[in-house]
């Protein structure tokens, strides 16, 4: 009774992960629109673009972001931190640098964590005048870290089928700022894939980024190792006799679990802080043992990552009734035991993922 209630929530899960992962399908070619007042016209009288130009070709990329930042600031146009701007700078067709402007990023980042409550914004900077550019961008759904591993993890439980320099001259530079209206099923969890040319007619690319938008996530899964006690034993009937039959000292007992995170994680570069969860989940035996408790660990750069946990479990065992002790004998057909809730301590290892 108790494991195929268990088999009925793996099997919950396992369709809601299947149902999303049909999300991962689902691709579209967006075009942004123009924000108004673009093509801004800068007087560059301070030579930022050579600037930012001259650091790129030095390798102090953080830098030339500087100067971009303060040149698209003298166009009237004000960023927002919080947004995601991906910059590209024509200094020439052989050399026009894709980057990313958002804070705490750094320019050659090609990471985003979800649109929901962020815009996206395309910016091009060149000195042709009105900087005009072929901007291609597609837009492919894919499913979050917890999502693409969850089937997996069920399969524990139920079988599933498997540089050249820029010329002299006028000093006047051009900014061509679009901004993106991202469908909401693509918001938390896509790649952003794009392609930049002087025109439609040409064959080559002034710029080729792919950008990964991954929001950060608070559910993740795992499987937890904990030892049993030396007290663990059960009470059973064995060839007509009440018996007790201890369980082997230092037993394995392995759970998988689900954890919930008390703040969203970035999942490809965990921190300390943001390791501690709670955790829940069943033993992987033929019968069920739910488990509850805490964890936490360290980043390792790993995709598995192994934290220590504490909690405690549950199960169900055999308790004599009245008018039955152990070494008794028992007729045929004739129950000596009622069911009994036993609770356990448990500590040990975790190996979480994503």
């Amino acid at each position: 009774m108790g494991k195929s209630i268990a088999t009925t929530v793996l099997l919950t899960l396992l369709c809601l992960a299947a149902s999303s992962s049909l999300l991962a399908q689902n691709k579209i070619i967006t075009v942004p629109k123009p924000v108004e007042g673009t093509p801004f016209k800068v007087n560059d009288s301070g030579g930022l673009l050579g600037k930012a130009y001259r650091w790129f070709m030095e390798g102090e990329v953080r830098w030339a972001a500087d100067s971009l930042v303060k040149l698209i600031d003298a166009s009237g146009f004000r960023m927002n931190p919080n947004d995601y701007h991906i910059v590209v700078t024509n200094f020439t067709d052989k050399l026009t640098p894709i980057g990313l402007l958002h804070a705490g990023s750094d320019f050659m980042d090609t990471r985003l964590y979800g649109l929901h409550d962020a815009n996206l914004y395309y910016i091009f900077i060149s000195k042709r005048e009105n900087a005009e550019s072929f901007l291609s961008v597609t837009l492919t759904a894919k499913d979050s870290p917890f999502q693409s591993g969850i089937l997996d993890f069920i399969r524990l439980f139920v079988p599933i089928p498997i540089a050249q320099s820029i010329s002299g001259g006028a000093t006047d530079v051009w900014l061509d700022i679009r901004k993106f209206e991202i469908p909401e099923k693509f918001q938390k969890n896509s790649d952003i894939n794009v392609i930049v040319k002087k025109d439609l007619g040409t064959e080559e690319f002034l710029a080729v980024a792919e950008f990964d938008n991954t929001a950060k996530e608070q559910w993740s899964f795992g499987i937890a190792t904990a030892i049993t006690s030396a007290n663990d034993v059960d009470i059973i009937v064995d060839n007509g006799v009440i018996v007790v039959k201890p369980q082997p000292f230092g037993d394995f007992a392995s759970f998988g679990v689900l954890n919930y995170h008390f703040s969203p994680v970035d999942t490809k570069q965990p921190t300390v802080a943001s390791s501690f969860h709670l955790l829940g989940g069943l033993r992987l035996a033929g019968y069920v043992e739910p488990l509850v408790g805490v964890g936490f660990g360290f980043p390792t750069g790993f995709p598995i990552e192994v934290h220590l946990f504490g909690g405690i479990s549950a199960n169900f065992t055999n308790k004599l009734k009245s008018g039955f002790a152990v070494g008794d004998q028992v007729a045929e057909g004739v129950d000596p035991f009622k069911l009994k809730v036993r609770v356990r301590p448990r500590f040990g290892i975790e190996l979480k993922f994503p």
